[in-house]
C-alpha cells in the first residue's frame, strides 16, 4: 500500500514529533534524572497533546471518501449502454438530421417502442435541445412598451453583482481521499491521540517523581509544600542529620523557612551564637493559608526531653546557639 502524505496535516505530524521527543526524553530522564528534561517532556507533551486535537478536529473530521472513480465507471458503463442501444435502434429510426439538431434529435420516436421512449428520456437524450428552449423563452417574454416600469421590470434587467466581502462564512473545504486511505488516516488518528494521552499521564508522573526525588536534596528541592513524609522519604530518604552547606543568617533561615512550609519540626544546631540571634522568632508555614511554625531559642531552662519531645509531635522547633549544649544535644 502506497502511503499518503495528507493522511495527516502539518500540525499532525508535528504533534507525532513532540511526543515521541517527549518519550526520548522521558527514557532519557530514567539513566540521568534532570528537573530540565523532565519539565522539557512534559512542555512537549502538553504541546503535542493539543496539536493532535487541532490535528483530528480540523483535518482529519473533513476527510470524505473520494468516489470519482467510481463514478466515471458508472458514465462510462451509462455511456456504453446509450451507445449499445443506438446502434441497435439505428436501423429502424430515421437518419435524417439537419443542422441544429442535437447529438440525439436525429431519433425517429415512431420507430421506438414506449419502454425505448422512457429510457431516452430518462437519459435526457430526448430532451429539448438549447437553442428551441432559448426561442420558446424569446417567444414567451413580456412586451417593452419603451416606457419606465417596463424597463425596471422587464426580463432585460441586469442582475446586481454580488460582493464576496458580504458573503457568509463558508465550511472549510472537505479533504477527499481515497477509501483505504481514509480507513488509515482514523485509525492513524486514534492512535495519536491515545498516544499523546499516555505521554501527557506519563510526563505528569515524571515531574511528580522529579519532585518527590528532589525534596529532600538540599539545594535542589522546589516549592516546599506539605506532604506526608513517607512520600518524600520513599524516594530521597533525609538523614537524621543534616549539615547545611550554604553559610550565613539569610541561607540558613531560607532553609529552615524550606522546612517549616513543609510541615516538619526540627532542631538548628550552632557554634555561632550572634548567627542564631538573629534568626526570627517564627516562621511563615503557608502564605494563603497562614500559620507560623515557633523558633524557640533553648536556654538552661528549657530540658532536653522538653525540646525532642515537642520535635516529635510537631508542637514547635528549636534553635540552640550554644557549643555546648549542641554538643551535648
Amino acid at each position: 500500500m502506497n502511503w499518503n502524505p495528507e493522511i495527516f496535516s502539518t500540525i499532525g505530524y508535528l504533534s507525532v514529533i513532540l511526543w515521541v521527543l517527549a518519550a526520548l526524553l522521558c527514557l532519557i530522564y530514567w539513566k540521568l534524572p534532570s528537573r530540565l528534561l523532565c519539565t522539557l517532556a512534559l512542555g512537549l507533551t502538553i504541546a503535542g497533546f493539543f496539536c493532535a486535537r487541532i490535528n483530528s478536529e480540523n483535518y482529519v473530521n473533513r476527510i470524505q471518501l473520494d468516489r470519482s472513480e467510481e463514478i466515471a465507471k458508472q458514465e462510462a458503463l451509462k455511456a456504453a449502454r446509450q451507445k449499445a442501444l443506438l446502434d441497435s435502434r439505428g436501423d429502424e429510426v430515421a437518419q435524417v438530421r439537419f443542422a441544429e439538431d442535437g447529438s440525439g434529435d436525429y431519433l425517429d420516436r415512431a420507430g421506438m417502442d414506449e419502454t425505448d421512449l422512457k429510457y431516452f428520456e430518462k437519459e435526457g437524450i430526448l430532451d429539448t435541445p438549447a437553442w428551441k428552449q432559448q426561442k420558446k423563452k424569446r417567444s414567451g417574454a413580456g412586451t417593452d412598451d419603451g416606457s419606465v416600469e417596463a424597463a425596471i421590470g422587464g426580463d432585460d434587467v441586469i442582475e446586481g453583482v454580488q460582493d464576496d466581502t458580504f458573503s457568509e462564512d463558508q465550511e472549510d473545504k472537505p479533504v477527499m481521499m481515497m477509501e483505504a486511505d481514509m480507513v488509515m488516516a482514523n485509525q492513524l488518528d486514534l492512535i495519536n491521540l491515545r498516544a499523546t494521552l499516555v505521554m501527557l499521564v506519563i510526563g505528569i508522573i515524571v515531574v511528580l517523581l522529579d519532585y518527590l526525588r528532589r525534596a529532600n536534596i538540599q539545594g535542589k528541592s522546589s516549592f516546599p509544600i506539605p506532604l506526608p513524609s513517607s512520600w518524600l522519604n520513599a524516594l530521597t530518604p533525609i538523614p537524621p542529620l543534616l549539615t547545611l552547606e550554604k553559610r550565613g543568617a539569610a541561607s540558613v533561615e531560607k532553609e529552615l523557612a524550606r522546612l517549616a512550609k513543609r510541615g516538619d519540626s526540627f532542631i538548628y544546631l550552632t557554634y555561632d551564637a550572634t548567627q542564631a540571634g538573629k534568626l526570627p522568632s517564627s516562621i511563615s508555614k503557608f502564605p494563603l493559608i497562614g500559620g507560623h511554625e515557633h523558633l524557640i531559642h533553648v536556654t538552661d531552662e528549657i530540658s532536653d526531653e522538653f525540646i525532642f519531645e515537642s520535635v516529635w509531635y510537631g508542637r514547635s522547633s528549636f534553635v540552640v546557639g550554644s557549643a555546648g549544649r549542641s554538643e551535648q544535644l
